[in-house]
């Protein structure tokens, strides 16, 4: 049987803060039933895209895949240790490495991440992430003039541009949203010759999550997150500053 491999984040394994997806419901998931091919899930929660190259990567390439997706970046956009040149090498270092195995790779776009959220970033933040986000989506653009790369353009999802498209913490997808990607995922692939086994089924008339649901999560999973983050934060630039 052929061979589908996802490599990246929590976008892929469906596991974030106090949200889960069950694997078969995830995009990917869906992806794989849809086109008939075994799955191997190698995102993780909180993988960045050097995690992505040096611990994914190797994995994937014991037994090289038919087609192998890669859906990453956000981790690297919210948090320390940022560099333009970095981000941009390792993406295109795991690209070239899939390719090498003659995989079809299918490479994510990023959304603009602040739209879903229910409240404004400071402008210099909104300025920071906008431009963290353009230096993934200048880099997948890049690899994409590669023969047999194909790009999944989350922006252009239309599930992701509502509500119910995403869960509870407005970050990660719904169902409803993991079902949106992997459609438009079905249509990306059509250009690499791969036509779906059977289509993707449309999900079950799921309730958006309300005010009080997403208060419920911020208390009980999204504050001791920002908490914990920040002390890590915290610590990791008192010790920068100490050790230059």
């Amino acid at each position: 049987m052929s061979r589908l491999v996802a490599l990246g984040d929590s976008y892929s394994c469906g596991e974030g803060v106090g949200v889960q997806v069950h694997r078969a419901h995830t995009w990917v998931g869906v992806l794989a039933h849809s086109l008939g091919m075994e799955l191997d899930v190698l995102a993780c929660p909180g993988a960045r895209i050097g995690h992505v190259l040096h611990e994914q990567l190797p994995v994937a390439l014991t037994a090289p895949p038919s087609v192998a997706t890669v859906l990453a970046g956000l981790n690297d956009v919210i948090r320390l240790g940022w560099s333009d040149e970095q981000v941009r090498d390792e993406l295109l270092a795991t690209v070239t490495g899939l390719r090498g195995a003659d995989a079809v790779v299918l490479l994510a776009r990023m959304h603009d991440t602040l739209e879903p959220l229910p409240f404004p970033l400071p402008g210099r933040a909104q300025s920071l992430v906008r431009h963290r986000l353009a230096v993934i989506n200048a880099a997948v653009d890049e690899a994409a003039r590669a023969a047999g790369v194909e790009v999944l353009d989350l922006a252009a999802v239309p599930e992701l541009r509502r509500r119910s498209g995403w869960a509870v913490d407005r970050l990660h997808p719904s169902i409803i949203g993991h079902r949106g990607i992997a459609a438009s995922a079905l249509e990306a692939l059509a250009g690499a010759g791969i036509s779906p086994s059977r289509p993707v089924a449309a999900p079950a008339v799921l309730p958006t999550p309300g005010q009080l649901a997403e208060i419920r999560w911020f208390a009980r999973h999204g504050a001791p997150y920002l908490v914990r983050n920040a002390i890590k934060t915290s610590a990791t630039v008192l010790t920068d500053r100490l050790v230059g």
